[in-house]
């Protein structure tokens, strides 16, 4: 899958999940500038994909999913530099472990779908008007396994997030699809990541009886950014290892 002449914006792409997907927007030639909080973070990961992949067209830029306001002065510096903008993977998340729903807290509901819900939607707002005046898109969500089956190991703060971002990717694609913006999700099982880290994981449960990587999403992520994938829009693409069959 070539993406040589594309442009990419990742959120939350120092670790995990979004470090991976990074990666491999680079590594099949497209420009990408991931964000995430911490610049020291940032740099590191920006410093490990230059080494992985030497040619890579990689940027770091320090940014919290949280302020409308950065997001929209970001994409618009952004698009000015680079003329275009042709993939959005929104996949800056927080995640809470299961908890009694009536232990969750308004400031817990508040923080994770500022995160994990308009973090996405104020990124979709900002890149979307580039988006159709090119007439050209690719808008990549990260939802869940959790908002499909109400969560095996995540509390409810969690799993409405990540049902929202189903619905919003179905909604969406209907509305862009004359635009020739293509609007998909993917929804992980359980990756081994940091947020992965305190769950008690049974791989007698799991049909394939293992544990996603990072990279195994990422290369869902590239297809959907590749125009192999340019028939597709409004689906989830499900990454769990046989968890969930829908």
């Amino acid at each position: 899958m070539n993406l040589q002449g594309r442009t990419a914006i990742v959120t939350g792409g120092n670790r995990g999940i979004g470090y991976a997907a990074a990666m491999a927007l680079a590594d099949a030639g497209a420009k990408v500038v991931f964000v995430g909080r911490s610049d020291v973070t940032n740099q590191k990961a920006k410093a490990a994909i230059q080494k992985a992949v030497p040619d890579a067209k990689i940027q770091a830029f320090t940014l919290d999913v949280k302020d409308t306001v950065a997001i929209k002065e970001f994409v618009a510096a952004l698009q000015k530099e680079w003329q275009h903008i042709d993939i959005l993977v929104n996949n800056a998340g927080t995640c809470r472990l299961s908890a009694p729903f009536e232990m969750l807290a308004e400031t817990d509901w508040k923080f994770t779908f500022d995160v994990n819900l308009y973090g996405g939607i104020h990124f979709i707002q900002a890149v979307l008007p580039f988006m159709k005046k090119q007439q050209y898109g690719k808008i990549i969500q990260l939802a869940s396994l959790a908002g499909e089956v109400g969560g095996l190991a995540t509390a409810a703060d969690y799993v409405a997030s990540k049902a929202a971002v189903m619905g919003i990717t179905k909604s969406l694609a209907r509305e862009v699809g004359k635009y020739n913006i293509n609007v998909n999700a993917v929804a992980p099982g359980f990756v081994r990541t940091e947020m992965t880290k305190e769950m008690k994981i049974s791989l007698e449960s799991i049909p394939l009886r293992r544990i996603a990587e990072p990279t195994d999403i990422a290369n869902a992520i590239l297809f959907l950014a590749a125009e192999e994938s340019r028939c597709i829009t409004g689906t989830t693409l499900d990454v769990n290892c046989g968890l969930y069959m829908n």
